[in-house]
């Protein structure tokens, strides 16, 4: 399931919640049970150490550390630790009231963040698990607070993480292009390539590289125009087609509205 991590933050700050408790496990390795449910609360899993796999509703996720796990209330649950490690994590359980759960679809749904290793959540998670344990008001006030500051690391870490990996995935994009500018490219086949939408391709081209992919793609070809007007002999159609312009009318057109005069007349004066 895709997340909006800005949606979670919105709803965790409007609804009202109760922490029901925070536990550290320890599991052995090989064990497995099969066809259970979920608790009739919301649940989150921290994995610490080791690695498990849990199925919410049919659908399996690979728990290890540096990642974050949500259920919602009374799902179907398969759970089996993997590998020879013992597996470790901490689990939580918080509750809203039923009358605020429409406000706060995320609260009833199963997904996956990836914040990454952050010591700074591993340590609010060992106080949170040690102020569940005592009674009284105050020391639920505390709880809830923790859980805030924890939500908010994960949330802001897992925001990082994936503007990381926007910026990298448009760096790859932007090599592809310095290199196959000769060939026929087009910005859907392109995005195809990376496993985007368009709109959604062209969204994070615009946000890392501050330039849409289309005018990218067209300044790297007539840059590549120019160099070739200047120091080769090539016919104007022919450096048209070895910057991916089929058509040299077109191609003429183009680089005027570009660069203010015509292929021809920066040759001249080349």
């Amino acid at each position: 399931m895709k997340v909006d991590i800005d949606e979670i933050a919105e709803g965790f700050s409007k609804v009202s919640f109760n922490i029901l408790d925070a536990r550290r496990f320890v599991i052995e390795p090989g064990k497995k049970r099969l066809a259970t449910y979920t608790a009739p609360a919301s649940g989150i899993v921290f994995p610490v150490r080791g690695k498990a796999r849990m199925t919410f509703n049919g659908v399996p996720y690979e728990m290890e550390s540096g990642r974050f796990f949500h259920a919602g209330p009374s799902m179907t649950l398969d759970k089996e630790v993997v590998g020879e490690s013992k597996w470790e994590f901490v689990l939580i359980h918080y509750q809203i009231p039923d009358n605020e759960k429409d406000l706060f679809p995320y609260a009833l749904s199963h997904y996956e963040l990836e914040p990454g290793y952050s010591p700074q959540i591993n340590d609010m998670l060992q106080k949170l698990c040690q102020t569940c344990t005592k009674p009284g008001s105050l020391e639920g006030l505390r709880a809830k607070s923790l859980f805030f500051n924890v939500m908010d690391e994960v949330l802001t870490c897992s925001g990082n993480r994936r503007n990381d990996s926007g910026r990298g995935l448009v760096e790859q994009a932007m090599e592809y292009m310095n290199n196959h500018y000769m060939e026929q490219i087009t910005i859907p086949k392109l995005a195809e390539q990376y496993g985007l939408g368009s709109k959604q391709f062209a969204y994070l081209f615009q946000k890392h590289a501050r330039i849409s992919p289309n005018e990218y793609l067209i300044s790297q070809r007539i840059n590549r125009a120019k160099e070739l007007l200047c120091t080769t002999n090539f016919s104007i159609s022919e450096i048209s087609d070895c910057v991916g312009y089929s058509d040299p009318y077109y191609f003429s057109k183009l680089f005027k509205k570009r660069t203010g005069i015509s292929p021809s007349t920066l040759r001249i004066y080349s």
